[in-house]
């Protein structure tokens, strides 16, 4: 491994981890000893500096370790299990329309729609949210207020051919009250095993001082028992630091029940029966006063907070689900 390569790794995850976050401070570990740990652990694990930090690998036994779906192994599992032929329908937000409009229950526009269409939709829908067709950690992101054509037609002049514009989505009242200023999406992560369809993991995230709540633009994430919908961890933001309330609002997290749960995990399953060949998907739904609805499906959805908010491998389990 060259030094260029070392610069690349303990970069990688920078927006993510640094030798100041609390975490590593808590258990005394140097900047110098960070370093050196994590190229160790890349070299036997293929773990980023993050997933070294995250994880908890500084005190973890090799057993232990080899549990986990590191960096090294991701792509590795995507390409046994989810075809390439396959991965548009749901990695590309313009095309997914085609396949899962059944479950997301809103309209969507897009700049091949033309000026004219562009109008009449925000005419209807003055309160949009733009995002890339295919984009990661909510680049891009961000909310608009349409009052006249002539915002429609500067709105219009500031998309690329690789955006998506939709209607404002709503919380539900109870998500809503624990954080108002972004659209705070539950993570369902489901297995094609050959005994059918499996729900796997469930997470809800928040936004935290930000329009969007992924983790990596500044939001937060915390673990929802399965069978029951209860938060039942600590949300985690991306310094590590754990809370049981918002910081914002001190409304509770941990603890709170998700209502119409089984209408969350249902509307997963069914959005992973559309492309079956995808034996890995993550469904990031919305909980709104109506019920739940899709926003996106991912065929690439990272293990990361999965195995954070866990404190447990992935990697092995979820194999061993596919492989029987």
């Amino acid at each position: 491994m060259q030094l260029s390569d070392i610069k690349k790794l303990k970069t990688y995850y920078d927006d993510l981890v640094s030798v100041n976050d609390p975490l590593l401070k808590k258990k005394h570990i140097s900047e110098p000893l960070f370093t050196i740990k994590g190229m160790v652990n890349y070299l036997l694990y293929g773990t980023s500096f993050s997933e070294y930090a995250g994880y908890g690998f500084y005190g973890k036994s090799r057993k232990e370790k080899k549990e986990y779906m590191t960096r090294r192994y991701l792509f590795r599992f995507f390409d046994r299990y989810n075809p390439e032929d396959y991965r548009d329908r749901i990695g590309d937000k313009s095309l997914a329309v085609n396949y899962y409009s059944d479950f997301l229950n809103r309209e969507q526009i897009t700049k091949n729609d033309g000026i004219e269409a562009f109008k009449q939709f925000t005419a209807r829908h003055p309160n949009v949210f733009i995002k890339k067709a295919v984009g990661w950690g909510g680049e891009g992101a961000r909310k608009e207020r349409i009052n006249s054509e002539e915002d429609a037609e500067s709105i219009w002049d500031s998309l690329s051919d690789d955006m998506v514009v939709e209607p404002v989505i709503e919380n539900h009242r109870l998500i809503k009250e624990i954080y108002p200023n972004s659209l705070n999406t539950i993570k369902i992560t489901t297995l094609q095993t050959k005994a059918g369809p499996e729900i796997v993991s469930g997470i809800i995230r928040f936004g935290n001082n930000s329009i969007v709540d992924n983790i990596h633009s500044g939001g937060m994430a915390a673990g929802i028992d399965i069978a029951t919908g209860r938060i039942e961890t600590l949300a985690i933001d991306r310094h590590f630091q754990r809370y049981s309330h918002h910081p914002e609002t001190d409304k509770p997290i941990t603890g709170v029940v998700i209502p119409e749960w089984e209408r969350i995990k249902s509307l997963a399953i069914k959005a992973s029966l559309v492309t079956p060949q995808l034996r890995y998907s993550s469904w990031d739904i919305a909980l709104t006063d109506d019920g739940p609805i899709l926003i996106e499906g991912n065929w690439d959805a990272e293990f990361y907070m999965g195995q954070v908010l866990t404190n447990r491998g992935n990697r092995k389990r979820f194999i061993d689900m596919l492989e029987k």
